[in-house]
């Protein structure tokens, strides 16, 4: 070997050498992920729900499963709404955005709908705010306004909605968790 080839060989080695050290202290979820506690457990809400602006009302129920998941990086929430005659499940990711600074939620419907939201939180009270679209392009923006109980054992919500300029409320709902999860 020349003595080229021995100094890239020594350069990949501790190109090598320095991902693998690098690789070898496990990340930790950043704090801000907490915020996302007050979620975590089974929840049963119900009240009223419309899903567009001159449908008719009716009663919801309402049940979430929110568990941390891929090593504490990510909350899932598996749902299932029961109203109007359907039962719908559903499936959203909630995560923070370290570079944006923000926290997101994805979500997935049985019907073919995503959303994409970005949530505050500001004590015991949180808000999303974004847009679903629909499996034909339609898109719907809302507000979900949510008040959880001091003890967050509890909590309170309303979903405010907007197509085509018109608005309506969504959905309100209250409810309790039954039980804590990891």
């Amino acid at each position: 070997m020349n003595l080229r080839s021995i100094a890239i060989s020594m350069i990949v080695l501790s190109f090598v050498n320095a991902s693998a050290q690098g690789q070898s202290s496990s990340p930790t979820p950043p704090p801000e992920l907490k915020k996302w506690d007050v979620w975590i457990g089974d929840w049963k809400l119900s009240g009223t729900a419309r899903d567009t602006p001159t449908g008719p009302e009716y009663k919801v129920n309402w049940y979430l499963h929110e568990h941390w998941i891929l090593g504490g990086f990510f909350v899932q929430v598996d749902q299932t709404w029961k109203g109007n005659g359907q039962e719908l499940h559903s499936m959203e990711i909630l995560a923070y955005d370290p570079v944006k600074k923000i926290h997101t939620v994805s979500g997935f419907s049985g019907d073919g709908w995503t959303w994409s939201l970005t949530a505050t939180f500001d004590k015991t009270r949180t808000t999303e705010e974004g847009v679903a679209t629909g499996p034909d392009g339609a898109m719907v923006t809302s507000r979900i306004d949510r008040e959880f109980s001091s003890d967050g054992k509890a909590l309170s919500g309303t979903q405010q909605s907007e197509q085509n300029g018109v608005r309506w409320t969504a959905f309100k709902v209250k409810g309790t968790k039954s039980k804590m999860t990891d």
